[in-house]
Formats: structure tokens, sequence, C-alpha cells
């Protein structure tokens, strides 16, 4: 089971972990250079106390050539606070709280839980905190042939420094107006694809605290992830 939890968080820490990058936009035609746009995308982040936004997924497994779409809601807190509320096609939350992942699935009536430590994400969680810098973590370059997104986008590739089996690479689509990344692409090592579209986006609106306090329902199973396997 901790196969099952905590690489899915990974894919959704990953793939929401600069999505809410916003810069003062460019000035009109202007083309800015890679380090310019990595910058941009930095300070905006490290700015950004709370996020929000509707959001479209699909993932694909090339293996058995399958792919699945989901939608729903997901909210961002500094410090470390996160929450993916599902809709579609089943409802399910994914609630980070700073400290503890939580995977809660009301159909089936129980909970997986696991304590987030700072050894287990190191990248993830330290730019999702403001801590990391994320030329640090990744090798960032135009993408030469992306496939996705406009001519008047960025597009941006990043590889991790340091191989990982939940991500190979990750492709930002950067809105040239607004600097909002509202597309990502995460292939894992298994060549699984991530797609996430944003719609609705806000920043700094003023996420309440209690958007992170959760206890489960009376009569939900709760399993500690972390013991299984062990």
């Amino acid at each position: 089971m901790r196969s099952r939890l905590l690489p899915a968080a990974l894919l959704l820490i990953f793939s929401h972990a600069v999505f809410v990058a916003a810069a003062a936009a460019a000035a009109a035609g202007e083309r800015l250079g890679l380090d310019a746009v990595i910058d941009h995308v930095q300070k905006r982040y490290d700015g950004a106390t709370d996020f929000r936004a509707h959001f479209s997924q699909t993932l694909t497994n090339p293996v058995f050539k399958r792919k699945t779409a989901l939608s729903g809601e997901v909210l961002l807190k500094k410090p470390g606070k996160m929450r993916w509320n599902y809709q579609t096609p089943d409802v399910k939350m994914y609630l980070a709280d700073g400290s503890r992942l939580w995977l809660y699935e009301p159909d089936d009536r129980q909970a997986f839980k696991q304590d987030l430590k700072s050894s287990q994400l190191p990248a993830a969680l330290a730019f999702l905190t403001g801590k990391g810098k994320l030329a640090d973590e990744f090798e960032i370059a135009f993408a030469r042939s992306p496939g996705v997104g406009t001519a008047r986008d960025y597009v941006l590739s990043l590889h991790p420094r340091q191989a990982q089996p939940q991500v190979k690479e990750i492709t930002f689509v950067v809105d040239p107006e607004s600097f909002l990344v509202r597309e990502s692409l995460l292939v894992d090592g298994q060549g699984n694809v991530n797609d996430m579209l944003f719609a609705d986006i806000k920043i700094n609106s003023g996420v309440p605290d209690g958007t992170f306090k959760w206890s489960p329902p009376a009569g939900t199973r709760v399993i500690d992830a972390g013991k299984l396997g062990k």
C-alpha cells in the first residue's frame, strides 16, 4: 500500500509544483530567454501563499494502452499543505497537512495515512514549501518538439538532476502573458503519463487553514500505509 499512496502523491506534487508560478507579464511581443522564464517562475511561486484551481487529469498507461480521465479541484497553502478533491469518475481526496498524507475513499469507507518526512519527498516538498529551487533539482530547457501548447507559449522540459523512478521528465506549458503554468505533463520511469490542465486559477485568495484539517468520519477503516509490507 506504500506503493499505492506515496507515488500517487509524488505525481500530484510534481504535477502542481510550479503551476502556481506567475510573473509580471513581459512586454507585448517580447520573448524571454530560458533563465528569465525560470527566474520569474521561481520568484512568483516564492511569493504565493496559497493557490486553488479546477483540474482535468488524464492518466495514460502505454503498456495496457489505457487512458483514464479524472477531474476535480486542487487547493494549496504554504507551508506544505495541499488538498486534491476528486469529483469524477470517483469521489476521493488526497490531503497533506504538512506532516501527514491522507488518501480518503468514501465509497469504500477507508482511508490510508502516511507520515511525510523530509527524507521521503525531498525535492517535491522542498519546492512546495518554498524552500527548494527549481533549477537546483531539475535540468531545465525549452522543449524542442513539445507537442503541447501553442506557438506563443513557453514550453519547458524538466529532467531530475538525480535519477528517480517516479519522475523521468516533466513538461510545463507556460502562458506567455500571465506566466501561469496551465498544463503539466509528467512521465515516470515506466513511461506512464500524467497530464493535467488547470482552469479558474486563483492565487493568494485566502484559502482557509481549516481546508487542510481533516479526520476520518465515524465507521471509516484507517490503514497506516507506512507499516504495510514490513
